[in-house]
């Protein structure tokens, strides 16, 4: 193959291998934090850093005419560097897959950093004996694959840098594949067992690209004065199958480029169940709150609209007017409440806005509806928590202050919002009057904040409350994030 051709096949399989890592991050950055995409960080990491390794061998084809290796040592170390974290990031990968499976499985945390114990003592430490003019394949091998390149030239180059590189594919790259294989097809198992026939298989597919790769990529080697390396190598596949096997490597790429963004497809539609399970339990929270409040409201408005107008029947104008006075402080609470709710819904799109801006949009309207000073204090970064998250937060606060609204009778409320390591927290303080902690534990006592801790508790968090009697009240939630990033 002449030396533009090759240029090329590195430039496309690089660019297939750094679009699927990059397509990854961005998927990846509007799902939640599951094991599933803790762990296709791994094989972002691989795609972006073997496509820089391809473009790195790349550059070395531009600058040596053809001969790749030759050329500079930092061009030299740069690929080796890329293509051992490329290969290291797989193996992690296929661990985290197949560790999740069960205990038995830990033991495969230690195997990566093994291989990379092994390589290195295997490796390096030889060369670092042998001296530069370690054993070299026969040139004519050599200008099977760079055919317009002189012999002479060929043959002045040092063999250390491919016996790393083999060394690395063997050692590294082919396990790597075989185990992000295998993990792979037990996630897929784990798709067709959640009744996701489609993502199942992907996934089977992204495997067996792996383990194709594995051979065309990781097997395939350059021309080596050992076994198998002498037997199986670019020239001798280029002689047996008609084409350089690097054809191969863009094929195999792009098919698990494929394979893999289609899989990513199960992230959106888990983001969509989640998000169909907010709304349907906002829709029964709506429910429950018209049946607690407006519904009881206009129960008793009509309830002692009849014993008014009884009293007025029998002429007793005192008693009647105290009760139509409980009748207006009934409407009004009633119409207080249907307002909050009016701003709730309006104040609670954090799928489209972000919940800084929800929050913040919602103190300031609470505010102007009730009266009070309410402080927001946010902090800074650019740290998102997932959808639902985020929704479960807002209502969180949005109760929080119709507590205060309902029952505090405080003049200030502050409510912060910061990220805690991996944890999102949320806090709404008040200097009202408080009340006694164990008041909490009677049956039906504080309904609100029984469903403050239930969203939190939902989410893997908690709540937590401090107060008392005319000491304010502080509410903590504090939920893992599960980051957009």
């Amino acid at each position: 193959m002449r030396h533009g051709d090759m240029v090329l096949v590195f430039f496309a399989y690089g660019l297939a291998s750094f679009a699927m890592g990059l397509v990854i991050v961005v998927v990846l950055s509007r799902a939640a934090r599951s094991p599933l995409a803790l762990a296709l960080r791994w094989l972002a990491a691989f795609g972006i850093l073997h496509g820089a390794a391809q473009w790195v061998l790349m550059a070395q084809l531009i600058e040596t005419e053809g001969v790749t290796v030759q050329g500079s040592i930092a061009m030299r170390g740069l690929f080796l560097l890329l293509s051992g974290l490329s290969a290291l990031s797989l193996l992690v990968f296929g661990v985290r897959l197949l560790a999740g499976t069960g205990a038995r499985l830990r033991w495969l945390r230690w195997l990566p950093w093994t291989l990379v114990a092994l390589w290195l003592a295997g490796v390096l430490l030889p060369q670092a004996t042998a001296g530069a003019d370690a054993a070299l394949p026969s040139e004519v091998l050599c200008l099977d694959c760079h055919s317009d390149a002189s012999a002479a030239y060929v043959s002045a180059s040092r063999g250390w840098v491919a016996g790393i590189d083999i060394a690395l594919r063997y050692l590294l790259f082919v396990p790597g594949a075989l185990l992000a294989a295998a993990g792979l097809a037990v996630q897929g198992l784990r798709f067709r067992s959640l009744g996701l026939p489609g993502a199942a298989r992907e996934s089977g597919g992204a495997a067996l690209t792996l383990v194709l790769s594995g051979i065309v990529t990781g097997a395939v080697v350059p021309p080596g004065p050992y076994l198998p390396a002498s037997m199986l190598n670019y020239a001798t596949v280029t002689a047996r199958i008609g084409f350089a096997p690097q054809l191969l490597w863009i094929a195999a790429a792009a098919a698990l480029a494929v394979f893999v963004v289609r899989m990513l497809g199960v992230f959106e539609l888990e983001r969509r169940q989640q998000l169909e399970a907010a709304v349907i339990e906002e829709r029964e929270r709506i429910g429950r709150e018209m049946h607690d409040g407006l519904a009881q409201a206009l129960g008793y408005v009509g309830m002692r609209s009849s014993v008014a107008e009884e009293l007025l029947d029998h002429s007793n104008v005192t008693k009647a007017r105290e009760v139509i006075a409980s009748i207006g402080a009934a409407a009004d609470e009633a119409y207080q409440d249907v307002r909050a709710s009016i701003l709730e819904l309006r104040s609670s799109d954090v799928t489209e806005r972000g919940l800084r801006a929800c929050i913040q949009e919602y103190c300031e309207k609470f505010a102007l509806e009730t009266g009070l000073d309410v402080l927001v204090e946010v902090e800074d970064g650019r740290r998102q928590a997932s959808p639902l998250v985020e929704l479960q937060l807002i209502r969180i606060v949005q109760e929080a202050l119709a507590n205060v609204r309902k029952h505090a009778h405080a003049d200030h409320v502050t409510v912060r919002l910061r990220w805690d390591g991996d944890a999102c927290m949320v806090t709404v303080s008040d200097d009202g009057r408080g009340f006694a902690p164990e008041a909490t534990q009677r049956p039906g006592a504080r309904f609100g904040l029984h469903t403050m801790r239930e969203r939190a508790q939902g989410l893997g968090g908690s709540l937590h409350v401090e107060t008392a009697p005319g000491r304010g009240t502080t509410i903590v939630a504090r939920v893992p994030h599960a980051e957009r990033e």
